[in-house]
């Protein structure tokens, strides 16, 4: 006979089980609970996101700012004399030369580039020849540059060591409608992006400038903000001393200036509290260019160089006796300077290598790169001490390579 179930556990069985009610009662908890977690992982997010954004900004004007502090006091170093100092400048571009990078190692013991990269291009090292003249970005009316070589010596061309350098303010064209982009240049190169996301502050010059006014007749000693209507300056006479370069010219109003205020705004997407970066810098080598200076008498002709075809290894090997400089006499010998020369042309050109002098008795110099064989060549060599003056050439016999 079947018996039923007790009151006692029908109670419990019914409440096994879950009532909707209760399941919807549950689930509205949980979309709450959820739903409030969501929302402050989200405002947790974008904040750490607004920070990084902000932070990244700032670090990246500050990176602009001691960048153009360090290069553009930097203008004038090493120059010739008649290089020019300052090239152009206008509301968002800045050019000027200076011996910033140099290749050699013999240049650290020198008052010569500011810094020694032997992984440096050549194309960066050294001043941009006439060969190479290029239009200088953001120039208008455009400006091309050089208008001449420049060469650290009259008797033979050996090319000036202080490059062309150009900093440029230009729509950040991958970035939000009004943001500027900071580029660095060298000679022709490509330019090179320092920052980003930059804005006018209040809609003043990225660049300004500050000049010696006492030139122009005034006569407090004190300086001014270059007049308005002089802009843009441009450095139009292929040299610094000509009769159109002196005096109140028009060219020469460039070589006056003494300082450059550059003036941006650092602003994060989305921030309204954006960050003003303002900083004046002085050009302390313009007045006074910091050009080579003499360490005594130029140095004294070398012996001639020894020069042999070697077969077993396809090279012409140059042999050079030291110096009368190199480590007696003024001691102010730097480097050897050589040439090669094709026999039955006329000209030299530029040289083809240079070795640092370190008051060895001789110095053996390899040189494969012959651009003719079956041809016969003779080798120049030169003294250059730390002016840098150039001794006068000597030349060796004639080799001929098979």
């Amino acid at each position: 006979m079947t018996r039923s179930p007790s009151p006692a556990r029908r109670a419990a069985g019914r409440r096994a089980g879950v009532t909707l009610i209760e399941l919807l009662i549950g689930l509205t908890i949980f979309g709450a609970v959820m739903a409030a977690g969501m929302g402050f992982m989200m405002t947790q997010s974008r904040g750490l996101r607004v920070l990084s954004d902000r932070s990244n900004t700032r670090q990246n004007g500050r990176f602009s700012r001691d960048l153009l502090r360090q290069e553009l006091r930097a203008a004038g170093t090493n120059v010739t004399d008649v290089q020019p100092i300052l090239v152009m400048a206008n509301d968002s571009v800045v050019a000027f030369n200076a011996d910033l990078t140099t290749r050699n190692r013999d240049s650290v013991s020198l008052t010569g580039a500011v810094y020694v990269d032997t992984y440096a291009s050549e194309a960066t090292v050294s001043a941009i020849t006439l060969d190479r003249q290029f239009t200088i970005p953001g120039s208008s009316p455009v400006l091309m540059y050089p208008l001449q070589s420049y060469s650290q010596v009259n008797a033979m061309f050996i090319n000036s060591d202080a490059e062309l350098l150009i900093y440029r303010f230009a729509p950040d064209t991958a970035g939000p409608l009004g943001t500027y982009a900071l580029f660095r240049q060298v000679n022709d190169q490509k330019p090179e992006l320092v920052a980003t996301g930059l804005r006018r502050a209040d809609n003043k010059p990225f660049f300004r400038y500050w000049y010696d006014p006492t030139r122009y007749g005034a006569d407090e000693p004190d300086l001014d903000t270059v007049p308005r209507n002089w802009l843009p300056l441009r450095k139009t006479a292929p040299r610094r001393g000509l009769d159109a370069d002196t005096g109140v010219a028009v060219s020469a109003r460039i070589d006056q200036l003494r300082a450059v205020e550059v003036t941006y705004e650092a602003k994060a997407t989305g921030s309204n509290r954006p960050e003003i970066v303002r900083y004046l810098v002085p050009l302390p080598n313009v007045e006074n260019a910091r050009q080579s200076r003499a360490c005594g008498r130029p140095p004294l002709q070398p012996n001639s160089p020894g020069v042999t075809w070697r077969s077993d290894s396809q090279f012409v090997q140059i042999t050079i006796p030291a110096a009368v400089d190199d480590g007696a006499g003024e001691r102010d010998a730097i480097r050897y300077v050589i040439w090669r020369q094709r026999v039955g042309f006329g000209t030299w050109g530029e040289p083809i290598s240079t070795v640092a002098a370190t008051q060895r008795s001789t110095y053996i110099v390899r040189d494969n790169g012959m651009p003719v064989r079956n041809a016969s060549y003779r080798y120049g060599v030169a003294v250059q001490d730390c002016t840098p003056n150039v001794s006068s050439m000597s030349t060796s016999a004639d080799v001929y390579v098979p």
